[in-house]
C-alpha cells in the first residue's frame, strides 16, 4: 500500500466536524465509517477538496483505485494548486501502473511544495519508473531536513545500487543511515560459553523466509546445515505457512526455533536474542525490505554477519562480517567495507528448485525459429537507460533477432514505451515484452531465450543463477559494485569467464559472437545445469560456510 497522507481538518463549519470525525475513523482503521463521514461532509458542502481527498484514499485503501482515482480528479478540480491532492493523485496513479502520468503529477507536487511528502512520493515513483539517478538527490533532500526519516535513509541505500556508482560512494550513503539510525545506548556483554568447537548457535534475520528469490540463495545454507549448527529463523515480514510452501518448510526447519519478530521492536527482539544466547547473527535483508539494520546496532550477538539475500555491505560498524568473494570485492576495494571481508567460493549459492522437476537442458529457440531470441528477465527497474540502449545495439547487429522482457512492471503501458524508446528503429514486433507467471512457468520461460543478457549496472541476481539452472547461455557486464557482480562471479567459478564483458562495447561483442555460433550455444544447453550444480558455488557450499562460522567463533573464543 502507498504512503498516502490523509489531510485533517482545518476549518469549524459543520462539513468540517464531519471531516473531523471521518479522518478519526479512517486512522482507526474503520474505513466503511469513514466514507459515510466524508459523504456527510461532501453532502453539506459538495466541493470540499479535504473531504474529497479523504475520501480518495478511502477507496485506494479498500483496493478500489479507479473509483480512487475518479475522486480525486475531483478533488484537483476543487483546488488545483494543493500539494498533496497531487500527491497522493500521483501515488494512486503509480498504484494503478500509470508511471509516466505518476511520475508527471509527483514532479507537480514537488514543484508545488517541495517538502518530505511529495519529495518521498516523487522519489519512489523515480525509482519505479528507472530513474534511480533521479531518486537519490531527492531522498538526500528527505534526510538533510530529517536524518532519521524511516524510509528515506534505507530507500537511498538500495536505489543507489541501481546506478553506476562504486564502493566508496555507497559507503558514504550507508554510513549516513547508519550514522542517524544507530543505537547509541549501552550494550550489554555477552555471556557465551566459549568453548570453541560446541555446536554453535546461528541466528538468522529476515523477512524473506518464503517464496522469494532471495530464499533460493540462501535457502541453500539453511537447508543443508549440519548438526555442528543450531539454527534459529528470525522473521521480520508477515508470513503464510498455509499458503507459502517455502516458508512452510523454513518454519518446519526451524521448529521451535522460529521467531516472529515483525510487531516486535528492535530492543524486544535484541533481549530475544539474547535469551537464544545467538553465538552468530545474520543479515539476510540490509539494506531492503524486511531488514533490521537497527537490531544488529544493538549488537546482541556477539559475532555479526551480513550475506546472501542482499550482500552488499551495510555500512554498520556493528556488523563485523560480510560473506562475498574476490570478484565481487576485490582486494582493492575492501577499504571501503566497514566489515572485514570473509571469501567465500561465490558471494552467492542456488538452492533450486527440484520439486518442480523441470529439464536442465533444452534445444536452443533458433533451431525451431530461424532467428535468435536474447532474453532479460530481471526486475524492470534495473533496466537502466544504458542498459536499454546497449540491448538496442545488440539487436541491430544480429539481423532479425528478438529480444523478450518477462516481470511483473511489465503490465504498465509506460514501462513497455520506455523500452521501445531505446529501440526506434527497431520494429516493435521483434520486442517482446512478457507478463509475470509462476515461478514453474518462469523458469521455463527462460529457456525461450538462445540467450540471456543480463541487466547492468545492477545485475539480476537470483535470475542469472536461474538462467544456467535452466541451461541457458548468459552474458554479463562485470559491475561497479557487488551487485553488478553476482553473475561475474558464478561465471568465473563454473569456468565460463568468457561471458563476462569488461566493457559495453565487449558485452555487445560477447553476445553477437555468441549469438553467430549456434554449435557453442546448443552444446552449452546440454551441460550448463551441471557445471553449475557441480562448481563451487553450490558443491559443498554449505560445509565451506559452515567452516567460516567456526573460524569467526574461534578467532572469537580467543580474543
Amino acid at each position: 500500500m502507498q504512503p498516502y497522507i490523509i489531510v485533517p481538518s482545518q476549518g469549524s463549519d459543520t462539513a468540517d466536524e464531519w471531516l473531523r470525525l471521518g479522518v478519526d475513523a479512517q486512522i482507526a482503521g474503520q474505513l466503511p465509517q469513514a466514507q459515510q463521514k466524508y459523504q456527510q461532509a461532501l453532502r453539506l458542502d459538495p466541493r470540499h477538496p479535504i473531504a474529497t481527498l479523504n475520501l480518495a484514499i478511502v477507496f485506494a485503501q479498500s483496493n478500489l483505485i479507479n473509483e480512487a482515482l475518479l475522486t480525486i480528479e475531483r478533488a484537483s478540480l476543487f483546488d488545483d494548486k494543493h500539494a498533496l491532492i497531487k500527491m497522493n493523485w500521483a501515488l494512486m496513479l503509480h498504484e494503478a501502473d500509470r508511471t509516466g502520468e505518476a511520475y508527471a503529477m509527483a514532479r507537480a507536487a514537488y514543484e508545488l511544495s517541495p517538502d518530505n511528502n511529495t519529495r518521498l512520493a516523487l522519489a519512489m515513483i523515480a525509482a519505479a519508473a528507472g530513474k534511480p539517478e533521479a531518486a537519490i538527490p531527492i531522498y538526500n533532500e528527505i534526510l538533510d531536513a530529517d536524518p532519521k526519516h524511516p524510509v528515506a535513509g534505507i530507500n537511498a541505500c538500495f536505489v543507489l545500487t541501481l546506478t553506476n556508482v562504486g564502493p566508496e560512494q555507497l559507503l558514504v550513503q550507508r554510513k549516513k543511515w547508519w550514522e542517524a539510525q544507530r543505537y547509541t545506548g549501552p550494550k550489554e556483554p555477552h555471556y557465551c560459553d566459549r568453548n570453541p568447537d560446541r555446536p554453535l548457535r546461528v541466528g538468522y534475520v529476515g523477512g524473506d523466509f518464503k517464496q522469494h528469490s532471495a530464499a533460493f540463495i540462501f535457502g541453500r545454507v539453511l537447508y543443508h546445515h549440519s548438526p555442528a549448527i543450531e539454527m534459529y529463523l528470525y522473521s521480520t515480514l508477515p508470513v503464510n505457512p498455509a499458503e507459502d510452501v517455502r516458508t512452510k518448510k523454513f518454519k518446519d526447519l526451524a521448529g521451535d526455533r522460529w521467531r516472529d519478530i515483525t510487531a516486535v521492536s528492535d530492543e524486544e527482539a535484541a533481549k530475544m536474542i539474547r535469551h537464544d544466547k545467538i553465538d552468530i547473527l545474520v543479515d539476510l535483508a540490509a539494506h531492503t525490505n524486511g531488514g533490521r539494520l537497527g537490531l544488529f546496532t544493538r549488537k546482541p550477538a556477539p559475532i555479526q554477519v551480513t550475506a546472501w539475500g542482499f550482500a552488499h555491505g551495510t555500512g554498520c560498524q556493528e556488523v563485523d562480517y560480510f560473506l562475498a568473494d574476490p570478484i565481487a570485492v576485490p582486494p582493492e576495494e575492501r577499504q571501503h567495507y566497514v566489515e572485514q571481508i570473509v571469501d567465500l567460493p561465490c558471494i552467492v549459492t542456488l538452492e533450486g528448485p527440484e520439486d518442480y522437476n523441470l529439464k536442465g537442458t533444452s534445444s536452443p529457440p533458433l533451431r525451431k525459429n530461424g532467428y535468435v531470441t536474447f532474453g532479460s528477465y530481471a526486475r524492470y527497474e534495473k533496466m537502466t537507460d544504458e542498459c536499454l540502449e546497449t540491448f538496442a545495439a545488440i539487436l541491430r547487429r544480429v539481423e532479425d533477432s528478438r529480444i523478450e522482457f518477462k516481470d511483473h512492471a511489465l503490465r504498465r503501458p509506460y514501462a513497455i514505451k520506455r523500452i521501445v524508446s531505446f529501440m526506434p528503429d527497431i520494429d516493435p514486433s521483434r520486442i517482446l515484452p512478457s507478463l509475470a507467471t509462476s515461478h514453474p512457468d518462469h523458469m521455463l520461460a527462460y529457456q525461450q531465450a538462445d540467450i540471456c543478457l543480463d541487466p547492468f549496472p545492477h545485475g539480476g541476481g537470483v535470475v542469472g543463477l536461474e538462467t544456467l539452472y535452466m541451461g541457458v547461455p548468459l552474458i554479463t557486464l562485470y559491475g561497479t559494485q557487488p551487485a553488478g557482480r553476482s553473475a561475474s562471479s558464478v561465471l568465473t567459478v563454473m569456468g565460463r569467464g568468457d561471458w563476462v564483458a569488461r566493457s559495453k562495447e565487449e558485452y555487445i561483442d560477447k553476445a553477437v559472437a555468441l549469438a553467430e555460433n549456434p554449435k557453442a550455444m546448443s552444446e552449452a544447453r546440454k551441460t550448463l545445469r551441471d557445471e553449475l550444480m557441480n562448481s563451487p558455488a553450490v558443491k559443498g557450499y554449505p560445509e565451506y560456510v559452515e567452516a567460516v562460522y567456526r573460524e569467526m567463533w574461534k578467532r572469537y573464543c580467543a580474543s
